[in-house]
């Protein structure tokens, strides 16, 4: 039988809103037959309610890409409609 043992090397939370959270965990499995690998976890809390994804370092940098681009764009978006509605104006605070 393999044994398995999980260890939390670093861990980060945000808060979403009330009664939403969001951990990441960045983990070290060990095992016999693959020695040391990292991984992350991410996890959402939703009113007590738990869901957990564990992502290899591919997965996640892509994950990350994924979500630079969506606020990117969603960043070009808000300043559009800024410079519409006031285009006198010099510069705007997106958050």
């Amino acid at each position: 039988m393999t044994e398995y043992k999980r260890t939390n090397l670093k861990g980060l939370c945000i808060k979403v809103k009330n009664g939403v959270y969001i951990d990441l965990y960045l983990k070290e499995g060990i095992s016999e037959k693959t020695s040391h690998a990292t991984y992350l976890t991410l996890s959402i809390y939703k009113n007590g309610n738990k869901t957990a994804v564990h992502l290899n370092k591919p997965k996640a940098c892509q994950l990350s890409v994924m979500l630079n681009q969506l606020v990117e764009e969603g960043n070009n978006k808000d300043y559009d409609r800024l410079r519409q509605k006031y285009p006198d104006q010099d510069s705007w605070h997106i958050t």
